[in-house]
């Protein structure tokens, strides 16, 4: 009788070895899903955005990003429905250009151009992270999902035009229970909608081809300048 039973454990025992080496090996297909997508942002240079949902300063909030790394400009546009007893519309449109330059559209249409020393949200900046995948409020911040998230595949549908693969994902961590799903591209792998706690909502399309700014001369002649200085 206790052989019987060694030998029925040493049977789990192998068949959970096993699979447990099957799963560091082979990961579920969320985790591969979502690596490729990690690896095909990264040699995204151009792509189009956009963002609506609620934010904890406003109740409503939009936002469109136009970014065109072969030039180091990232256009914001942004509007928010402010909080309060007597809420209003705030609009923000700005040119981030190169390592340090910004042009800033002010209420009487003009555009003011200023300069900061520091690099962190310069179109510099933007453009080094979507390299190292490791940009979080453009793209899906893809390797904080893969470290703490747990994926689960959805329906097949088109989206802006591509065929795209949801994937339903939870994070787990201290600080975040988010749930929401990714349409991956079942060709390029990069992402074209993402929605987290059926509150915000994110769009994206144009990967890689040329962005036509309605920008002021400004702005591209100061990207002329910068591609010539590299």
């Amino acid at each position: 009788m206790g052989s019987r039973f060694f030998w029925i454990g040493a049977i789990l025992l192998g068949g959970l070895f096993f699979w447990a080496v099957g799963y560091v090996v082979k990961p579920n297909g969320g985790d591969v899903e979502f690596q490729k997508m990690l690896e095909a942002m990264k040699q995204v240079k151009t792509f189009r955005g956009s963002y609506a949902g609620a934010i904890a300063s406003s109740p409503h909030s939009e936002r469109l990003w136009e970014v065109d790394c072969t030039r180091s400009i990232v256009h914001k546009h942004s509007q928010e429905l402010t909080n309060g007893a007597n809420p209003a519309e705030v609009t923000e449109d700005q040119f981030l250009v190169g390592s340090d330059q910004m042009f800033t559209r002010t209420r009487d249409g003009s555009w003011e151009h200023s300069k900061y020393t520091s690099q962190l949200y310069s179109a510099s900046w933007y453009c080094e992270n979507i390299a190292r995948g490791s940009v979080r409020d453009l793209l899906p911040d893809v390797r904080v999902m893969l470290r703490s998230a747990t994926f689960g595949e959805g329906d097949k549908r088109t989206v802006n035009g591509v065929h795209c693969q949801d994937w339903n994902f939870t994070m787990h961590s201290a600080t975040s229970g988010q749930k929401g799903t990714v349409c991956i591209g079942m060709e390029d792998h990069l992402p074209y909608e993402m929605t987290i706690d059926n509150v915000t909502h994110y769009s994206y399309a144009d990967y890689n081809q040329p962005p036509q700014f309605d920008a002021p001369d400004a702005v591209l002649q100061a990207a002329s300048a910068t591609e010539g200085s590299n």
